[in-house]
């Protein structure tokens, strides 16, 4: 395997579809909402985008190897759960890893600089807290998902804070409808990184990564699943009723069939390892598909 792949596959790029769609719901509803779509702006913010996630990615391997997380991982389900485990077979040496992950944030850094220059200090704000909650997520001294706070960190940051960034970008002002449209994605890119928590219980409760399902076991973090899925249904189907999103919104209901699934599945199974392969399929085609609808739904 060359060195430019081994370093492209590095940073996960089957979940870098994971920030894409948020971009584009943040630009679609900008759009609706003004009439305005910059196509360079939209191309950079996307580049900043996929540059922050795959930079946070790979500094998440690093520290996971940092903290022993993923070295003692016998039940990891790669690609989906795990980390790359680059560093584990040997393939890309820890340093490497670290200085990879922070050449990629500052090239997401540089593009998002630019950016603000050529829109408005909001959207350093915007970046700001999503490069700090990113980098902390798994990094000292606050090592959120160890905490119990990477669940919501996530939803943060591939949820509102990419949605409202986008918009931001396209109309250089702030409004409620990127918050409304960001709710259903940000839950359910929570959910996806919740049921992936139960295969790695076992490593991160050895290894002291105290996450949410750690915390309730996995019998009782069952429900959490339920609650997040229905979570961005119910958000979507209120934000339209009170008018804050306009009706054809609602087309991003159809994702609630994988969605609805997935919980089913984990619900019946939470012990299971990969007999869970299908439910976290489910939940990222449902992650993917609410992103995809609500962006052509505002278009409509």
């Amino acid at each position: 395997m060359s060195k430019t792949k081994l370093y492209f596959l590095s940073t996960r790029p089957q979940f870098l579809p994971a920030i894409a769609l948020p971009v584009a719901v943040g630009a679609s509803f900008a759009y609706r909402s003004t009439g305005r779509f910059s196509v360079l702006f939209f191309a950079l913010s996307l580049l900043a985008a996929l540059f922050y996630h795959a930079g946070m990615n790979v500094l998440n391997d690093y520290f996971d190897f940092k903290n022993g997380t993923d070295n003692i991982n016998t039940k990891a389900l790669t690609p989906f759960t795990g980390g790359s485990l680059f560093i584990q077979k040997g393939l890309i040496s820890p340093e490497r890893t670290l200085h990879f992950g922070v050449v990629l944030v500052i090239l997401g850094s540089l593009a998002g600089l630019y950016l603000t220059c050529m829109t408005t200090p909001l959207l350093l704000l915007i970046g700001g807290l999503g490069l700090f909650l990113g980098y902390s997520y798994s990094a000292p001294p606050l090592s959120l998902a160890s905490r119990g706070l990477g669940e919501v960190t996530v939803g943060l940051c591939f949820g509102l804070l990419t949605v409202l960034g986008s918009y931001i970008v396209q109309t250089g002002e702030m409004s409620v409808l990127p918050f409304f449209a960001a709710l259903p994605v940000s839950f359910l890119i929570t959910a996806l990184l919740y049921i992936n928590e139960f295969p790695d219980f076992e490593a991160d409760q050895k290894a002291g990564k105290l996450t949410l399902v750690v915390r309730l076991g996995k019998q009782k973090a069952r429900y959490g699943m339920i609650l997040l899925t229905a979570g961005a249904y119910l958000s979507l189907v209120a934000a339209v009723a009170l008018g804050f999103l306009p009706a054809p919104s609602l087309i991003a209901l159809l994702s609630a069939i994988p969605a609805a699934k997935s919980a089913a599945g984990l619900f019946k199974d939470p012990e299971g390892a990969r007999s869970l392969i299908p439910s976290i399929k489910s939940i990222i085609l449902a992650d993917l598909s609410a992103g995809a609808l609500l962006a052509i739904s505002g278009l409509l």
